[in-house]
């Protein structure tokens, strides 16, 4: 006798680890919006990102190739997403932005 395994055990379940991805990215956006956190990570083009900061009431703490860094004023998060933003995450370290 013995135990054949099928291919369809092996595989990673997809759909499911889309899903668990989908809902932490969709929650993370939904905090830095309904929490309204001191500083937020927000993904996307730096040029734009930087200058939706400049326009909005926060300020700049880092830049990267695809993030930026902001302290946080009300209406920040929203200007974010309107200059492109492709997520605006809370950002979840007390030290953000301090050497």
């Amino acid at each position: 006798m013995t135990i054949e395994s099928t291919p369809a055990s092996r595989k990673l379940p997809l759909a499911g680890l889309f899903a668990v991805v989908s809902i932490w990215f969709s929650g993370m956006a939904i905090a830095a919006t309904a929490v309204r956190p001191d500083a937020v990570v927000a993904f996307g083009s730096p040029a734009r990102l930087i200058e939706a900061v400049t326009r909005s009431d926060g300020s700049l703490l880092d830049a990267g190739r695809f993030f930026v860094a902001a302290r946080t004023g009300p209406s920040t998060v929203r200007t974010l997403y309107a200059g492109g933003a492709w997520f605006v995450w809370p950002a979840l370290a007390r030290e953000c932005g301090r050497p």
